[in-house]
């Protein structure tokens, strides 16, 4: 059984977000099925690292589409983004270094943090994104 399974409560009702959101949160899955198996740290880089690539892709699609219609929230949603980002760049540059592990904890935090962030934030803007196009 998959450790974050999407469910019809995450949808914010957007296409690209929402398919965003299903690539990230399978590889949040691969990422702590890897740890949950005591896998190598180069087979858990390699999932964090790709885990940190799509975040950014997704980041910039979502930020391009606010600036497109002149969100108003632009701002601040953009400041979870940059937040969540440098939190994980960092873990990444300290597991890199062997000065961290990744645990059952970090994918914990990542779960969670996806889970507010679609819930509260990625709703109203999937809904500004609704309102613009009609």
């Amino acid at each position: 059984m998959a450790y974050f399974a999407w469910t019809d409560e995450l949808q914010v009702g957007n296409s690209f977000i929402d398919s965003d959101h299903q690539k990230l949160i399978s590889l949040l899955n691969q990422l702590h099925e890897a740890m949950a198996q005591g896998q190598g740290k180069n087979i858990l880089g390699k999932i964090l690292d790709e885990l940190i690539r799509y975040t950014r892709e997704h980041f910039k699609r979502e930020e391009d589409h606010m600036q497109k219609i002149r969100y108003a929230d632009f701002a601040a949603h953009k400041q979870e983004h940059d937040k969540l980002i440098k939190e994980v760049v960092d873990l990444q540059a300290k597991f890199n270094a062997g000065n961290g592990m990744l645990s059952v904890q970090v994918s914990g935090f990542l779960r969670n943090w996806l889970i507010n962030h679609i819930m509260k934030t990625d709703k109203l803007l999937a809904s500004a994104l609704k309102q613009a196009a009609a």
